[in-house]
């Protein structure tokens, strides 16, 4: 068998070229699938240990807590176990069982993990993520849904299921374009699913930035898709009043968290001022992303009540490796200036949200002025991260929202 590097190249200051993440792949198929497997150089991690060290604390006033943002305490809790407990090998190694693979999909490297059910009868479904989680985030449902016998859920349906990182996030390249919004990821994430892997109908769940994903891909791809999983409405009106009095609560829900969401503006704006402190400091991207899994996870307020020091160090670890959390943030800019496809979308929707996200659940009717809507669920446990927070509440509506429409 014959094997070649595939070596992804991000920008770490103080590394020779910037460092590299390595992958020993087979030669690609006729569709261009290699095979990928994760494997951080050690310089990288070297790297990352002493910056570690060199962290310049900032100062806290007395009481404030998470009341500012992140909790200064509680972040050098995190990095000395970061520093000293975290096993990063440890988490390549599980990150590996899964089945990776990488294809360059219209000019643009695309990661994404591919878990095949036994059963031929079984439903194609990508899973989509958001900022600031990765592919990490849905890999807890990958054996629920590809084996649901197994793990207790009903056998059928089962998914074939792929998982892919976003363009700009994680082991994904970063688009050497401006203005790569959610239409061009949908343009992208439909030519995977339907041209590179062959599916000529599956379905799509997306959280956060992946659920506007997904809905792009409705639209543009209505003979393939054959059905979109929620949670939570982002990014688009709810059409012209008059509002019944949930969708008005539901206005001044979303209202009343607009200190909340000062982050994206940031992002819209001024993407490349952050990318400096991201990209350079460790605990500066920490502090940037646990803050939102503490605020935005059903923790009530212990953010390790939902994710153990390991599940988030891993997160971030898939950016800091691959020095992507500036095209993650950069992202932004570009979903607010590029044109969406506009319109109803007539495939079957399924919603499945929650009261404990600190984005407000949307009424059914809100959801009606926008989509097809077939199901509609709404849970009181699980957060924003539902998929990792409720992997298997995720499954079970999943099984029964595609278990009901026409495939």
């Amino acid at each position: 068998m014959r094997y070649r590097t595939l070596t992804i190249i991000f920008a770490l200051a103080g590394l020779t070229d910037g460092g590299s993440v390595r992958a020993q792949s087979e030669q690609p198929d006729d569709r261009g699938v290699e095979p990928f497997t994760i494997d951080v150089p050690e310089a990288v991690l070297d790297d990352l240990n002493e910056r570690l060290d060199r962290t310049r604390w900032p100062d806290q006033l007395p009481g404030t807590g998470w009341d500012q943002g992140a909790d200064t305490a509680y972040m050098r809790e995190l990095a000395e176990y970061w520093r000293n407990d975290y096993d990063w090998r440890a988490e390549e190694a599980r990150l590996n069982g899964f089945e990776h693979f990488r294809a360059t999909v219209d000019g643009l490297g695309v990661h994404f993990v591919h878990e095949r059910s036994a059963d031929p009868d079984a439903v194609p479904l990508l899973l989509l993520h958001g900022w600031p989680s990765s592919f990490v985030q849905m890999l807890d449902l990958v054996p629920l849904l590809t084996q649901p016998g197994e793990h207790g859920l009903p056998d059928s349906p089962s998914f074939h299921v792929v998982v892919a990182s976003l363009p700009g996030f994680g082991f994904s390249d970063v688009p050497n374009r401006t203005l790569f919004g959610f239409a061009s990821s949908a343009r992208l994430m439909a030519e995977l699913m339907h041209d590179v892997l062959g599916y000529e109908r599956y379905g799509v769940r997306g959280s956060d930035l992946g659920g506007v994903i997904v809905r792009q891909m409705a639209l543009m791809n209505p003979d393939q898709v054959i059905g979109v999983h929620l949670t939570g409405i982002i990014g688009s009106g709810g059409g012209e009043p008059p509002y019944t009095e949930a969708e008005e609560a539901f206005i001044a829900a979303g209202a009343a968290i607009d200190q909340e969401v000062a982050y994206s503006r940031l992002h819209m704006s001024k993407p490349q001022t952050l990318a400096h402190s991201l990209q350079d400091s460790p605990v500066g991207l920490a502090a940037w992303i646990v803050e939102k899994f503490r605020a935005w996870s059903d923790s009530g307020g212990d953010v390790e009540s939902r994710f153990t020091k390991d599940e988030l160090l891993t997160n971030l670890m898939v950016y800091w490796v691959t020095g992507t959390a500036p095209a993650s943030v950069r992202t932004y800019y570009d979903f607010v200036r590029e044109p969406r496809q506009p319109g109803w979308i007539e495939t079957p929707v399924g919603m499945l949200d929650t009261t404990k996200d600190l984005f407000p659940a949307a009424p059914r009717e809100w959801g009606e002025r926008l989509f097809n809507v077939q199901s509609w669920n709404v849970t009181d446990v699980g957060g924003h991260f539902l998929e990792w927070e409720e992997p298997e509440l995720v499954a079970r509506d999943l099984q029964e929202f595609f278990g009901s429409i026409d495939r």
